[in-house]
C-alpha cells in the first residue's frame, strides 16, 4: 500500500465513507472483516516512512472537513496538536495486537467526538452544566422519590456521570454507560448498541436526550435500516434488564415501537414536557 491507499483505508475503516459520520456522531463499524484481513500489511507499511505521511494526511483532512462543517471556525495551535495526538493514538492502536477492531473503533470515535463537541460548544459549557444538573434531569424524567431505590442505570450518563454520582450519594446502587466516560467501578465506556444488558437487574433506568433521541433519528433515515434494527434490539434488551416492577424513564418518546410492546408485560405512560417533546415511563409487569 502506498501513502494514499493507507490513508484511504484507515479513513474508511474508522470514520466511514463520509466525514458526516463524525459530525453527526455516527460510529462506523462496517469494515471489521477487511481490516482484520489487511491489518498485518497495514502495520508493516506504517513501520516505514509512510507513518508520518499518513498521520499528517489524516490530520489535515480532518481539520479541513471540520472547518467546512463549522463555517470556517479557526483552530488554535493546541487544537491542531490534539488532532495529531488523536490520529497518532489511532495508528498506535492499529499496531497493538491486544486491541481488536471494535475497541479501536470505539476509542477513536470517542476521542474524535469529544474533540468536536468541545470545539463546537465551548461557549455553552457553563449553561449546559447548569441546565442539566442531576435534579433537573430527574425532574424532566419525572422520577419520583419513591422510585429512587435498589439498582439503577443511566444510559448516556455523560463524561462525568453526574447523575450516577448524585444517586450514589443518596444510597442508590447506581451505574452509568456512555462512550465519553472513563471506565470506573461505576461508569462504563461502551457503545449502548454493543452493551450486553443483564436481564432482571435494574429497578430504575434513565436516559435523557440520549438513546431514544438517536433511535428516533435512525428511524427517520430511510437508508439507515440496519442501525434502526440494532437500536430496536438494544431497546428490548434494556427493557428486559428491568426487574419486575422496575421502570425506564426516558426522553424523548419512541412511540413507533412503544405501541408494539405487549400490554401484559409492559405498562407505557407518555406525558408532554412541553408542546414539542414527550417523555415516556415504562414499567415492567412480568
Amino acid at each position: 500500500m502506498n501513502t494514499e491507499e493507507l490513508y484511504t483505508f484507515i479513513l474508511t475503516a474508522f470514520e466511514g465513507k463520509s466525514f458526516e459520520n463524525l459530525i453527526l456522531n455516527k460510529r462506523n463499524v462496517e469494515h471489521k472483516e477487511a481490516f482484520d484481513l489487511n491489518r498485518e500489511k497495514i502495520i508493516e507499511e506504517l513501520n516505514t516512512d509512510n507513518y508520518n505521511k499518513v498521520l499528517e494526511k489524516l490530520s489535515r483532512s480532518f481539520l479541513a472537513n471540520l472547518a467546512k462543517g463549522t463555517n470556517g471556525k479557526n483552530f488554535s495551535k493546541k487544537d491542531c496538536q490534539n488532532i495529531l495526538e488523536i490520529y497518532h493514538k489511532l495508528i498506535e492502536n492499529i499496531g497493538n495486537p491486544e486491541k481488536d477492531y471494535e475497541r479501536i473503533a470505539l476509542e477513536h470515535f470517542t476521542q474524535v467526538r469529544n474533540f468536536i463537541n468541545d470545539f463546537t460548544s465551548k461557549e455553552d459549557n457553563d449553561k449546559a452544566s447548569s441546565k442539566y444538573s442531576p435534579e433537573f434531569i430527574l425532574e424532566i424524567l419525572d422520577v419520583k422519590d419513591e422510585e429512587l431505590k435498589g439498582k439503577s442505570l443511566d444510559i448516556g450518563c455523560g463524561k462525568n456521570g453526574e447523575l450516577v454520582k448524585y444517586l450514589n450519594q443518596k444510597g442508590i446502587d447506581s451505574y452509568g454507560l456512555d462512550m465519553e466516560c472513563e471506565d470506573t467501578d461505576r461508569l462504563e465506556q461502551e457503545d449502548w448498541l454493543l452493551k450486553d444488558y443483564p436481564e432482571n437487574t435494574y429497578d430504575l433506568i434513565t436516559s435523557n436526550l440520549t438513546f431514544t433521541k438517536h433511535f428516533n433519528e435512525a428511524n427517520q433515515e430511510e437508508a439507515n435500516d440496519q442501525e434502526c434494527f440494532e437500536y430496536a434490539q438494544s431497546y428490548m434488551k434494556i427493557l428486559n434488564s428491568l426487574k419486575v416492577g422496575g421502570k425506564w424513564h426516558y426522553v424523548p418518546s419512541v412511540t413507533f415501537i412503544e405501541e408494539l410492546l405487549p400490554e401484559d408485560k409492559f405498562e407505557v405512560n407518555n406525558t408532554f414536557i412541553d408542546d414539542s417533546i414527550m417523555r415516556t415511563i415504562i414499567k415492567r409487569l412480568k
